[in-house]
């Protein structure tokens, strides 16, 4: 089993670190990173839960474009 931080989650998704954790929040921990203190998720779980996300969404309080 491969772990992640939402750190390294963040830098490969292009996300902030905030987004990340936000993103991996309902996930449960798989343990921390002794070093950092950090939460480690598992590789897939958190893969999983980023594509799971909703997109941006769509303005509909503007006019449609013809």
């Amino acid at each position: 089993m491969s772990t992640v931080t939402a750190r390294e989650c963040a830098a490969s998704w292009g996300v902030s670190p905030a987004r990340a954790r936000r993103i991996l929040a309902p996930l449960p921990p798989a343990g921390r990173d002794l070093a950092t203190g950090a939460m480690l998720y598992d590789r897939e779980m958190a893969d999983a839960a980023r594509a799971a996300m909703p997109g941006q969404g769509k303005r509909t309080d503007l006019p449609a474009q013809p």
